[in-house]
């Protein structure tokens, strides 16, 4: 302060003090009024880890258009790896929620969607006219396997039969499988929801006996990591059940 003049004047110092005061005193009403809202479920983000595009694209939309319209405050962020990746981010809670098939570990799940296996060939296969493919069908040509997280259960599919099916190549992309499998590098086999609504110069062929992968949304057991996981965990909760 001048303490010489009256009435007391701020010095040029005390200006930049009381300037960054006046900030600071914004900055926690702000904060504040955050805090506030996060309590009351006003605002918030969900991290949704998805093994790819058959979680992202056929079932999350859908499911996060019904959850926003009730709780448009609360923004969600996808963040698209294997299951194994998005396994590992679950665990290491880089997402607070995950869409897994089969899950395994200690986690609280919820049942979201079932989702078939088809069989991929292409135009010129011998197969293309069957209504359905069974294991011993699809044993002998070369087959390409997927890496989207369905390799267990087309293992086993092909091993009820006593059949081995011939891996020559092993991609994580839907598009790649089928660019491939267009070209004649081999069959293989993926679930339905990953697939375009349009296929060109392939097949997708039901399989014979028909076997069904399970999704599910998954978190770490316990109590949610915030108040807008917790909304979004409830009203997937009551769709469910």
């Amino acid at each position: 302060l001048r303490r010489d003049r009256r009435p007391l004047t701020l010095t040029e110092e005390g200006e930049l003090v009381v300037c960054h005061a006046m900030e600071i005193d914004r900055s926690i009403l702000t904060l504040n009024e955050r805090l506030r809202a996060v309590k009351q479920n006003k605002v918030g983000t969900v991290t949704i880890g998805s093994f790819g595009p058959t979680a992202s694209t056929h079932i999350l939309p859908s499911l996060l258009a019904q959850f926003t319209r009730i709780h448009p405050e609360i923004s969600i962020s996808i963040q698209e790896q294997t299951d194994d990746h998005t396994r590992l981010a679950l665990i290491n809670e880089t997402v607070d929620v995950a869409v897994l098939s089969e899950p395994t570990g200690d986690f609280d799940a919820l049942p979201i969607a079932a989702d078939q296996l088809v069989a991929l060939v292409p135009k010129s296969s011998v197969l293309f006219s069957q209504s359905s493919v069974a294991p011993n069908e699809l044993e002998k040509p070369p087959f390409i396997m997927t890496l989207a997280g369905s390799e267990p259960l087309i293992l086993d599919w092909f091993h009820r039969d006593g059949a081995q099916p011939n891996i020559r190549h092993r991609i994580q992309q839907t598009n790649s499988i089928i660019a491939l499998v267009q070209q004649g590098f081999g069959n293989a086999i993926v679930t339905s929801l990953s697939l375009p609504q349009k296929l060109e110069n392939v097949k997708a062929i039901p399989l014979c006996p028909p076997t069904e992968r399970q999704i599910y949304l998954v978190k770490k057991m316990g109590s949610a990591r915030s108040n807008a996981t917790t909304m979004f965990w409830k009203f997937v909760e009551q769709l469910t059940y």
